[in-house]
């Protein structure tokens, strides 16, 4: 099978293709023929398991698996943290769906439980996590404040939902924040940036609100001074991770099952970027690195 090989650690251009040895599935295991793929997959079943009887040949499913094989044209994987698509729900939709999406769900529901009496700041509102996290913080009747990179960026934040909308290049967003609360800043701060934002993002939670530091866009954050927590009013700090929270069959298919039916009706639509083959794996990684893109970006095989 041809799939995308890390030769080493180093830039993405080292990425190449090559034709290596089709996995051979546990007895745990499926073996799916993947469509498209991000860091998750969505493709057809190729070999079942009798730990799945309802992930018969044939069967489209996606999948999240920890361990890297996406990019690639056939993968094995855990029976239990792959799902069936509905027939109503592409293969690119659920690919979207199953990373951004699930993420998105467990933020807005047990990170900080967004409701009608809640707001909240999302940074990179128009990226894979924050397009989708906006839709459902609206649908959760929560006020949404919205963080962008440029102009085009504002335009899709507003489509999606967002009740302000602060663009991080011409506006301070601190200074935002508090004028659009009244000095007292949002429920929940939803922070996917890390060192380069985390101290404002603490400053902008309201007292006794709940900052949500779920990413490391501009690289981790390894030094924090915890007074600010103190400061901007007694404050709670969360750092989670999805493998904490597609910890069994149930929890992927109480997530999914949720996502499903809200793009079902409408109310939860993904946006997808832009398309790459496999060759172009490197070209897609270098693409998200550079801030410019826009909703999920998809490898196609």
């Amino acid at each position: 099978m041809r799939a995308a090989i890390v030769p080493a650690f180093g830039p993405f251009e080292a990425i190449r293709t090559d034709d290596v040895p089709s996995p051979e599935p546990a007895a745990d295991e499926i073996l799916v023929r993947t469509t498209v793929a991000g860091v998750e997959a969505a493709g057809i079943v190729e070999r079942p398991s009798e730990a799945a009887p309802d992930l018969e040949v044939g069967r489209r499913v996606v999948y999240w698996n920890p361990l890297p094989a996406a990019f690639a044209e056939f993968a094995a994987v855990p029976a239990w943290r792959a799902i069936p698509i509905p027939d109503d729900v592409s293969d690119e939709a659920a690919v979207t769906l199953m990373v951004q999406g699930a993420t998105a769900h467990y933020l807005a529901t047990d990170s900080y439980a967004l409701g009608p009496d809640s707001s909240c700041l999302i940074y990179a509102a128009a990226g894979g996590v924050g397009h989708l996290l906006v839709q459902i913080a609206k649908l959760k009747g929560a006020r949404v404040l919205a963080v962008v990179g440029n102009e085009g960026k504002t335009t899709l934040a507003r489509d999606l939902g967002a009740d302000v909308v602060i663009n991080r290049a011409e506006q301070d967003i601190l200074e935002a924040v508090r004028d659009a609360t009244d000095g007292e800043g949002v429920s929940a701060v939803y922070d996917a940036v890390g060192a380069a934002t985390i101290e404002q993002s603490i400053l902008a939670t309201r007292r006794r609100g709940t900052c949500v530091l779920y990413g490391a866009a501009s690289g981790p954050v390894t030094t924090l001074d915890t007074s600010l927590m103190q400061q901007a009013g007694s404050i709670f700090l969360t750092r989670p991770g999805l493998r904490d929270h597609l910890r069994s069959a149930t929890e992927v298919r109480d997530r999914m099952a949720d996502l499903f039916t809200w793009h079902h009706h409408g109310t939860l639509i993904p946006h997808i970027g832009a398309e790459y083959s496999l060759d172009q794996v490197a070209t897609a990684l270098t693409d998200i690195t550079s801030g410019a893109t826009t909703g999920k970006l998809l490898i196609r095989l």
